[in-house]
Order: C-alpha cells, then sequence, then structure tokens
C-alpha cells in the first residue's frame, strides 16, 4: 500500500480541475475564429451561386432576338436583391456585346458573344465579421452566350 496520506490525493486531484478551464480558455477562441470562417464562406458560397444564377439568367435573355438592354439589366437587378437582400443601387449588371460595353443587345447578330457580369460589394452582401474586415472586396459573376 501507499505510504501517501488520503489528505494529499485529494489536493492534487483539487489542483488538476482547473486545467479543463484553462485548455478551454486557449482553445475556444482558435475554434470560434474556425467556426465563424466556416459560416462566413458558407455566405461567400450562397452569394456567388445567386450572383451566378443571375448572369446565366441575364444571357440567356439576352441571347433571345428582340432583347433590351436595360429591361435586362432591371431584371438581373431585381433578381440579386431578391436572392441576395441588398439594395438596388449596390447591384452592377454590365451587358456587353463582343466585349464592348454600352451596345444594345437588339442590335446583336447571330453568332456575336454577349456577356453579362453581376457584381456586389461583399461589404454589403455579407453579413458577418469578415463582411467589414474585407470591405474593399467586390463579389462578381459572369456568363456568356451567343446570339441567336
Amino acid at each position: 500500500m501507499s505510504n501517501v496520506p488520503s489528505k494529499v490525493k485529494k489536493i492534487k486531484r483539487q489542483r488538476r480541475q482547473g486545467a479543463a478551464a484553462v485548455e478551454f480558455a486557449v482553445i475556444a477562441p482558435l475554434f470560434l475564429l474556425l467556426l465563424a470562417g466556416i459560416v462566413e464562406f458558407g455566405q461567400v458560397f450562397r452569394i456567388e451561386h445567386a450572383l451566378s444564377t443571375a448572369s446565366r439568367r441575364g444571357a440567356r435573355a439576352a441571347m433571345l432576338v428582340g432583347a433590351e438592354t436595360t429591361a435586362i439589366q432591371q431584371n438581373i437587378n431585381d433578381l440579386v436583391v431578391t436572392l441576395i437582400g441588398v439594395e438596388p443601387q449596390d447591384v452592377s449588371v454590365a451587358v456587353a456585346v463582343n466585349g464592348q460595353e454600352g451596345v444594345n443587345v437588339c442590335d446583336a447578330e447571330q453568332g456575336d458573344e454577349i456577356c453579362v457580369t453581376v457584381s456586389v460589394p461583399y461589404s454589403e452582401a455579407g453579413l458577418g465579421f469578415f463582411a467589414t474586415f474585407f470591405s474593399d472586396a467586390t463579389l462578381s459573376s459572369n456568363c456568356l452566350f451567343e446570339h441567336e
């Protein structure tokens, strides 16, 4: 048997109980930062998917005969506002025919490339801490179709 009195064993056990709290205090901020990063990455993925959907729908509408650039831009703007929840003035929509912006898509001929680019500032679309941290970032998506 051991010659150590039971009182000494009890003291050693009590000193060890605070170690878990210290370990948690060291690891918790790192874990929470990692968790916030995962959530923020999900937000970026959601916004990028919405922008991709909007640019694809805009390009599909622009490739049809009789399409108007202003109507396409307005429809895309409305869609992005609905999907992401940003203000209409925060959405930027550019429609280019053969690489030239400002050309109306109704003037495009068969085989011309129509590129629709949709962008939004991350500071306006993001919800978390990183949206303010990366305030200069802009999320965008584009889609290119041939005019029919």
